[in-house]
């Protein structure tokens, strides 16, 4: 059942009981005033009376007609009764209520994200993605198609939706229009192409990262329009060799990225055209001596990398800078790169 029907579903049920109780004090108000000729205002009060089933006396003795209306009524409103305290308890002991204040809150929560990411799939690979955002503080919202991983990503404490994450409305859901980026992590590559197809049709300028599992599924990814793709076994091979070969600096290595270290992390700043650096050597702004941060890398705004800038480069506008530092320090260099330092 869609989200829309289970709301429609439960908000039907309680507009069956409105309804239906509207009907019988219309059908008993003008049933009085054509059988015992009453006034508006005694019919309906005798209405009121007779299927509340309060006892007060009667406005005038009924006929018989009126008495067998009566019954009729009373008989009525007794089931409306019976048939509403029944479908309140289904309501609540069921669970229902609580599924259905939750999705209200998920929706409350959608509404408000803006530059989050989207994680499409909550096995292993999106769990740990999952969980590398929420140490960062980063905002995000996780999209599956099973309602077990759905649940088991909102008993973590996530904001998570159920649905096909290549379906355009499930997307725009999860606020796909105000997100930064979207991870596509489903179970096969297949999946993922499709994932990444939809996602790009309907926001160009996302980021997107793609997992994949064969070489062949690379390329495809690529060309449905994935900025970066993850190869998980090539990735793994690679890491475990480190561990053969050098396994201090593969410790090392983890230590910068894992998240909850916040002592130490590696992080890339894009320098903005109002930014103090811009102009200025790697020598001139010294940042080892001036805020305590090593520069490994520099990005040059056409895309080619510097793994060691020499001390006499220029910093330019929209470059990028690579480095490691700690946490206070790396958020100074922030504010330098957008060109809002603190005075």
């Amino acid at each position: 059942m869609t989200k829309e029907s289970q709301q429609f579903s439960t908000l039907r049920r309680f507009w069956v009981f409105f309804v239906s109780v509207a009907l019988l004090i219309l059908s008993g108000t003008f049933g009085y005033m054509s059988i015992e000729h009453m006034t508006p205002l005694d019919a309906l009060y005798m209405t009121i009376i007779t299927v509340a089933t309060v006892g007060f006396h009667e406005v005038h003795p009924l006929s018989d007609p009126g008495k067998i209306f009566t019954m009729a009524l009373i008989v009525s409103g007794t089931g409306l009764f019976f048939f509403t305290l029944t479908n309140v308890a289904v309501f609540l002991l069921s669970g229902e209520w609580r599924s259905h204040w939750e999705q209200q809150k998920n929706e409350r929560m959608l509404r408000k994200l803006n530059d989050h990411f989207i994680i499409c799939g909550y096995g292993r690979l999106g769990g740990s993605v999952a969980e590398e955002l929420r140490v960062k503080a980063i905002p995000f919202v996780v999209i599956d198609n099973m309602i077990d991983n759905v649940l088991r990503a909102r008993d973590e404490g996530f904001l998570a939706i159920k649905g096909n994450a290549a379906d355009e409305s499930v997307l725009s859901d999860a606020g796909l229009h105000r997100a930064k980026g979207l991870i596509a992590a489903a179970g096969n590559d297949a999946e993922n192409v499709f994932i990444v197809l939809t996602a790009r049709n309907l926001k160009p300028s996302l980021y997107i990262v793609a997992r994949a599992d064969c070489d062949e599924s690379e390329s495809k990814l690529r060309r449905a329009g994935a900025e970066k793709v993850v190869m998980l076994y090539r990735s793994a091979g690679k890491r475990m060799a480190n561990l053969l070969t050098d396994p201090e600096l593969e410790e090392y290595l983890d230590e910068l990225s894992d998240a909850g270290n916040l002592n130490l992390r590696i992080a890339q700043y894009l320098v903005s055209e109002k930014s103090p650096l811009v102009g200025k050597s790697f020598q001139e702004v010294d940042l080892y001596n001036n805020h305590r941060i090593n520069v490994v890398g520099y990005k040059l705004p056409g895309g080619e990398l510097h793994t060691t800038p020499r001390p006499a480069e220029i910093i330019q506008k929209n470059g990028t800078i690579i480095v490691i530092g700690q946490g206070g320090d790396l958020e100074m260099l922030s504010q330098l790169a957008l060109g809002e330092e603190k005075k």
